[in-house]
């Protein structure tokens, strides 16, 4: 194909932070969420003709999880964070005109380069290279009037394979499209550490009583799910209880559920996960729950993980696909873990938009040279709160063709509540495929465990009306203690 990529400078950029707090408390590996700062960014880029647009990105600054050295407080990582942000904005700022994905393309060294110089990582570094990567897109998606996915199958955003992956065509992740982008997704729902499963762990927890689910019982009846994400703690015993406590539930559920499971870097030795599994497999209640399982997400450590082939004794004894989504840490991961054994990579859009359809692509390839196709994507959340966010990722995954994804902003976090009362509204009236009235607020739409996504091919990435950017802090007048305690 060939690119009919406008070429864009990012003329300015400004950053704003909201802060979000938890209905809920999550815990995910090492740390257990309460409230969480919102990163807001504004680009305005220059067209070679003059024109001018704007675009948006927004992630929540997730401490603990980019960065998850003990001696580094979550103050520490969220100001980590924002440093990459830094980076990436000055690093944009400079960059001569380019198509949207040769910005990204030119960039992504230098600002990896000045994130590790700072003591950062290389996860943390593709995190600052992919806001101002989503928000050029959503600019170029506004300046031509056209959706994410038109972009991408229009060669808006010039996008080619070979420039990163030699063996791969330039136009090759347009062959592992599907026709057209997905109208619906099924929500892969999130059972955190701390998840109460039933209305006796409810009784005993200081838990929300807000008119929405707070346990695993009342999402699966109240939503209708046919996903489900669980993650285990690295404590055997304490795992095995809680699995079969969940299996419990899930048979009663009335329908097929299907699972997976999300390690969180619990794991230092593949030994020590193959043990837990094979106690998983060995304990007849869990023989449903095992069967149901369709890929192990990140079992092991980064350090560890990408470090030598994966044994093949114990990928045997596993009898699942293992999956990379925190060492995913550069452009280049997934052509790395192949190699080692692994089949899976996540998506998300904190790590790179144009990384999840290169690695779409190698999927593919790996696939149309091996006996059988094995080789995939999952879409998984970094805690994606409405507006942006959400949509922005729906968007993608919508284009990228994922059939369920793990949704987990709608549980830990009441509704649209973080929002300003006019943008919570004004989805609604965009979005009403999406969303729906919920008491005093707006919330997601789940009808049978399925989210209806049609209305979020608008103009740019997926957000119709821009948000506020002047109901946010500034960066210079945000601190982290305003996370502690209640919100105003």
């Amino acid at each position: 194909m060939t690119s009919n990529a406008p070429r864009l400078r990012v003329r300015d950029s400004r950053l704003v932070i909201r802060n979000a707090f938890a209905r809920m408390p999550f815990r995910f590996g090492v740390v257990t969420m309460t409230a969480a700062p919102v990163s807001l960014l504004e680009v305005t880029v220059e067209t070679e003709d003059g024109q001018t647009g704007r675009g948006y990105a927004s992630d929540i600054l997730a401490y603990k999880w980019f960065d998850k050295t003990p001696e580094k407080t979550p103050a520490d990582n969220v100001a980590d964070l924002l440093m990459a942000l830094r980076h990436a904005r000055e690093v944009y700022a400079d960059a001569k005109p380019d198509t949207a994905f040769g910005l990204w393309r030119d960039t992504r060294h230098e600002i990896e380069r000045r994130a590790l110089a700072d003591g950062f990582n290389r996860l943390g570094a593709s995190f600052g290279a992919s806001m101002l990567e989503r928000a050029v897109i959503d600019a170029a998606g506004r300046l031509a009037g056209l959706p994410f996915d038109a972009l991408v199958r229009k060669g808006m955003l010039g996008i080619n394979c070979r420039n990163i992956f030699p063996v791969l065509e330039p136009d090759e992740h347009l062959e592992a499209l599907p026709d057209r982008p997905l109208d619906t997704v099924a929500l892969r729902h999130t059972v955190g550490l701390v998840d109460p499963i039933t209305a006796a762990d409810a009784a005993s927890d200081d838990l929300p009583d807000d008119g929405f689910p707070t346990t695993l019982e009342e999402y699966l009846r109240i939503d209708g799910l046919r996903y489900l994400k669980v993650k285990v703690a690295g404590d055997r015993d304490a795992d095995i209880d809680r699995l079969t406590q969940i299996a419990s539930i899930v048979a009663n559920a009335g329908r097929p559920i299907a699972i997976t499971l999300d390690g969180n870097e619990q794991y230092k030795q593949i030994d020590d996960f193959v043990a837990l599994i094979e106690q998983v497999r060995s304990t007849p209640a869990l023989d449903d729950f095992y069967d149901a399982i369709l890929f192990i997400e990140q079992p092991l450590d980064r350090a560890v993980a990408m470090a030598e082939p994966l044994p093949a004794p114990a990928l045997a004894a596993i009898g699942k696909p293992l999956l990379i989504d925190e060492a995913d840490g550069w452009t280049e991961a997934y052509a790395d873990a192949v190699a080692l054994g692994y089949h899976g990579v996540s998506h998300k859009n904190c790590k790179s938009v144009y990384r999840s359809f290169l690695n779409l692509a190698l999927a593919d390839h790996h696939n149309r040279r091996s006996a059988r196709a094995s080789y995939f994507q999952s879409a998984e959340d970094l805690t994606n709160l409405a507006i942006v966010p959400l949509q922005a990722d729906l968007a993608v995954v919508a284009t990228l063709g994922i059939p369920h994804v793990e949704r987990n902003g709608h549980h830990y976090f009441r509704g649209l509540d973080h929002l300003p009362g006019a943008e919570r509204f004004q989805a609604l009236a965009q979005h009403p495929d999406l969303y729906e009235r919920h008491r005093d607020t707006v919330a997601l739409k789940i009808r049978d465990g399925m989210l209806s996504i049609g209305s979020l091919q608008v103009p740019g990435l997926g957000v119709g009306a821009p948000p506020d950017m002047d109901s946010g802090i500034a960066e210079a007048d945000w601190h982290f203690s305003m996370l502690e305690g209640e919100p105003a």
